[in-house]
């Protein structure tokens, strides 16, 4: 079924410093919203509010046309909440996950049996009988997912559900969330700080920073037309930076082309572009220079940083050769995968 979302004129303070500042924010019932920005952005003060844990100094928060703080507890237990940290009870963790069902007046043989239904969906059935505070990081964190999707919410909140796991644990535990709430009708809100988690399970994105929601789409929008350089950043670009445009709309990089031509007045804007993008040749190859500052391995590929006037980061494949430090190369720039941000557009 899931619930509609809608927040208006909200502010909040903490202290003398506003923490949220949020205009106007929409959900359709069973809309799946990631929230991305980085730590202090409000993220987690923004679940609280729709949580109706907080309450907002200004402004106000619905669900389904009631205001949050006015919610009955009938309402209230239709909410799922995920927390960053799993804060389970120091019982065991069916006792754990059954604790909402007990609250919401389930008897006893349906609680326990929508508890462990909840449990083995996330691969930690087994481990029913355990003491949480035997738990390792991720299976706790499991066993808190568990216990926000055994209510079978019509809205889930999900704070940073994977935080602290290292990159394994974190993938097992992304495809598993994924997997979990898949055929789910729940009105989905997950924050995270980033883009590769926040997008896995989205269809539409908000980027917050600072308290302020600075653009607003679907995961392929927002990846492919950044508002502005602080969106770029988030959401993973591995070049972001300041450049000016002359009047013929070339690009230049320190006052030097790169190759690129765009189509509006002389300027000065923001290049994005992926590591990829950025193409290393012999230094009669290109009308940007650059000298390589160094070179690493990292998963899956070469990653050369090259001083340009500005640092560039280009990706190359393992199975090429890289320049070597101190070396001097030419770089060119993919114009189908580089753009300059705030702008009309290239040709």
């Amino acid at each position: 079924m899931g619930t509609v979302l809608k927040l208006a004129g909200l502010r909040h303070r903490r202290g003398t410093r506003e923490v949220l500042a949020i205009d106007r924010l929409e959900l359709a019932a069973g809309e799946r919203l990631a929230v991305l920005g980085p730590n202090g952005a409000g993220k987690t003060t923004l679940l609280r509010l729709l949580a109706g844990l907080d309450t907002a100094g200004a402004g106000s928060v619905e669900i389904d046309g009631t205001q949050v703080t006015e919610l009955d507890h009938g309402l209230r237990r239709r909410i799922g909440y995920a927390t960053q940290r799993p804060g389970l009870l120091s019982t065991s963790v069916l006792r754990n996950v059954e604790l909402p069902l007990r609250w919401r007046g389930i008897e006893r043989a349906r609680r326990r049996r929508m508890a462990l239904e909840a449990l083995d969906r996330l691969g930690v059935g087994h481990l029913a009988e355990r003491r949480a505070a035997s738990l390792s990081g991720g299976e706790a964190q499991r066993v808190s997912l568990a216990r926000a999707l055994a209510i079978d919410p019509d809205l889930l909140l999900l704070d940073e559900p994977a935080a602290g796991l290292d990159p394994e644990a974190r993938r097992r535990f992304l495809d598993d969330l994924e997997a979990a709430v898949a055929d789910r009708a729940a009105t989905l809100v997950h924050v995270s700080h980033r883009s590769d988690e926040a997008f896995r399970i989205a269809d539409s994105v908000a980027i917050l920073t600072d308290g302020v929601i600075r653009q607003r789409g679907t995961p392929a929008t927002v990846i492919r037309r950044p508002a502005d350089a602080t969106v770029a950043k988030l959401v993973g670009y591995d070049n972001v930076i300041p450049v000016e445009t002359d009047q013929a709309g070339q690009v230049l990089i320190a006052g030097v082309g790169c190759g690129l031509v765009v189509d509006h007045p002389p300027g000065t804007g923001t290049l994005a572009t992926w590591g990829t993008a950025i193409h290393i040749a012999p230094l009669d190859r290109g009308s940007l220079r650059a000298t390589v500052e160094r070179v690493s391995a990292v998963p899956g590929r070469w990653e050369v940083v090259l001083a340009a006037g500005e640092t560039l980061r280009a990706h190359l494949p393992l199975d090429e050769s890289p320049p070597q430090p101190g070396g001097h190369v030419s770089v060119t720039i993919d114009p189908v995968h580089a753009m300059v941000i705030g702008k009309p557009g290239r040709r």
